[in-house]
């Protein structure tokens, strides 16, 4: 076992902890799960798969590791992850063991940060509950560890060397590089910049609307909109004719939709970004995603095109600035509200696309089909979380958000909105901006 680490002021571990255990406080499901579930019809062996479970153990520390304390953490060598197997008499019992499997908390004193759990409900018929610990796993790291699982367990089912790729960069060297930067002089360019950026605002986004009367319990909402086929296609091709991504679109109506509910021209959200940019990076499971704020003035852009102009310059400005760690934003410009993991953060935008969930889970040769698993219940971390997916031909929008305080009228008529916008853009990119009401 490895000596304590002791992790840089308000770690991402140390502020996942403080927003845990103001969740469970609230009696709202944990922030620190990420389950999936997939449904394997045909032969599973689960002695190979705890093989492979085994060796993705051991190639990644991030899977080892235990957190005696919010601040320090070990990584234990002999840790072993393996597969716990549960008998169902019939789908509707195996269902909700899924569920409740999906649904338990990962504890952080224990040297386990993936639980697997396999539900049988009959020989040839299986569900697979994988529950990823988000101290550790980020979306780009759970795509990681479910591509590299089905490499190995494909590789052993056919006793060839698995494909996978060497991990040479470490979660340290990404501590030791940001320390460097905030230390350095491209760390105080970077806070010269969000110091002139965030004048006025602070680093913590808001949502000035109505909101609900406080003292209500904490509880979570979700709705969503899929688009259909033939705009979701539109929207992809004025994206690309606009020289602009698929994320600078989305958030352009975003801020259109959120202008025309609050009256102010400057609005500011804030976005995952998952720093994988770095060599290395990209087969590293650790949580290296990061919210960047982005704070775009609306104020004389009278068609949308030119609020999309003044969208991709300031998303560019603020990726060109986005080393520096979220917490330390606060921690400058908000210092009151360091370290409160409820405090309200408005907006966030995250855009998910097919990649970054891996290839999907591949236990050949059964096949695998994913599980869907409820969103229901889930209160964000912000008041609103807006999450595009965009997969093949697909596109959707989807809204998680505390019910507690925003009314679900709110939330349905800003997606209905976005939608709305999106059809009119496609259509006529120099919409008129000024006047026009929800």
């Amino acid at each position: 076992m490895s000596e304590p680490l002791p992790l840089p002021t308000l770690s991402y571990q140390e502020g996942r902890l403080l927003m845990d255990e103001r969740s469970r406080a609230l009696g709202v499901p944990s922030v620190r799960t990420i389950p999936l579930a997939y449904r394997v019809r045909g032969r599973l062996d689960l002695p190979l798969l705890d093989r492979a479970l085994a060796e993705l153990t051991a190639r990644h520390e991030a899977l080892r590791t235990r957190f005696s304390t919010p601040k320090a953490q070990s990584v234990h060598a002999d840790t072993v992850v393996r597969s716990v197997l549960f008998e169902a008499d019939d789908e509707a019992t195996a269902i909700e063991r899924v569920r409740a499997e999906a649904d338990r908390p990962l504890p952080a004193d224990q040297p386990e940060r993936l639980r697997v759990a396999v539900v049988r409900v009959a020989e040839d018929d299986h569900f697979v509950v994988l529950v990823f610990d988000h101290l550790v796993v980020d979306g780009w790291a759970r795509g990681v560890l479910v591509d590299e699982l089905s490499a190995l367990y494909t590789a052993l089912a056919t006793d060839r060397q698995p494909q996978v790729p060497e991990v040479s960069y470490t979660y340290q060297d990404h501590v030791r590089g940001q320390s460097a930067l905030l230390a350095g002089e491209d760390g105080e360019r970077m806070m010269g910049f969000w110091r002139e950026r965030l004048a006025g605002s602070g680093a913590i986004p808001r949502l000035d609307v109505p909101k609900r009367a406080p003292g209500a319990t904490p509880e979570g909402g979700y709705e969503t909109r899929r688009l259909p086929a033939q705009l979701a296609t539109a929207v992809r091709t004025f994206a690309a004719q606009e020289r602009v991504t698929l994320f600078m679109l989305v958030l352009c109506v975003l801020y259109v939709a959120l202008r025309e509910r609050t009256g102010h021209d400057d609005q500011a959200v804030a976005v995952n970004v998952y720093n994988r940019e770095t060599t290395g990076r990209e087969n590293l499971v650790a949580p290296l995603a990061e919210l960047l704020v982005v704070r775009t003035d609306l104020a004389g852009a009278t068609t949308f095109r030119a609020a999309l102009r003044r969208v991709r310059g300031s998303s560019l400005d603020a990726q060109e600035n986005g080393a520096i760690p979220f917490a330390e934003l606060v921690k400058a410009f908000n210092p009151d509200e360091y370290a409160d993991p409820d405090a309200p953060i408005g907006v966030v935008l995250n855009m998910l696309y097919a990649q970054l969930h891996g290839g999907g889970l591949d236990l050949a040769p059964a096949v695998t089909t994913p599980f869907p698993l409820s969103d229901e219940g889930f209160r964000p971390r912000s008041e609103l979380m807006l999450v595009g997916e965009a997969g093949g031909d697909e596109l959707s929008l989807s809204a998680y958000y505390q019910a507690d305080r925003l009314s679900a009228a709110f939330v349905t008529g800003l997606l209905d909105r976005l939608v709305t916008l999106l059809e009119q853009v496609v259509e006529d990119p120099l919409l008129p901006l000024d006047g026009r009401g929800a």
